[in-house]
């Protein structure tokens, strides 16, 4: 044996141990945008679904308002029930919509006592049960104005907020 042979005989590997290495490193690759991919895609399910929800619930808040304007409109003071509430199906999401009387008396710039007619509207996932702090997609405080004759002159959303 003369020494190239054995000089030979160590790079034997060399090639194999490289083109090994190479196709890990780029299986490695391959993986891990395989799962940013895959987390992306999940993501994004995710995200239209709370969407979806928080739409629905903005829109059966609008519904309850207009069904609320329509009950003040043949109620005089502040007489909607406090314990009402409306269930509706949007956007393949439940949603009901609690709404509690939160009418006060305030004093204007004139002197004049006037009836402040407030309702506060909760919006969550339909559970059967009354709308439970933590499950709000979204409340809102309206003001509805009346003119001398009862009906609602002007509807005022005096607060809007989306928390789910």
């Amino acid at each position: 044996m003369n020494d190239s042979d054995q000089v030979r005989g160590r790079d034997n590997g060399a090639a194999l141990i490289l083109a090994i290495g190479f196709v890990l490193l780029i299986g490695a690759i391959t993986a891990g945008l395989a799962s940013l991919v895959t987390s992306g895609i999940y993501n994004r399910i995710n995200l239209e679904q709370v969407r979806d929800r928080q739409y629905a619930a903005e829109g059966a808040i609008e519904l309850a308002i207009a069904s609320a304007r329509s009950v003040l409109d043949s109620a005089s003071g502040c007489t909607v029930d406090t314990d009402a509430s409306t269930s509706t199906q949007l956007n393949d999401n439940d949603i009901r919509v609690d709404w509690t009387n939160a009418c006060r008396v305030v004093r204007s710039a004139d002197g004049l006592v006037l009836i402040q007619r407030n309702l506060v509207f909760t919006a969550c996932v339909d559970l059967a049960r009354r709308c439970a702090e933590a499950d709000t997609i979204v409340r809102a405080q309206v003001n509805f104005q009346q003119g001398s004759t009862g009906a609602v002159t002007k509807t005022y959303i005096q607060s809007w907020s989306v928390t789910g």
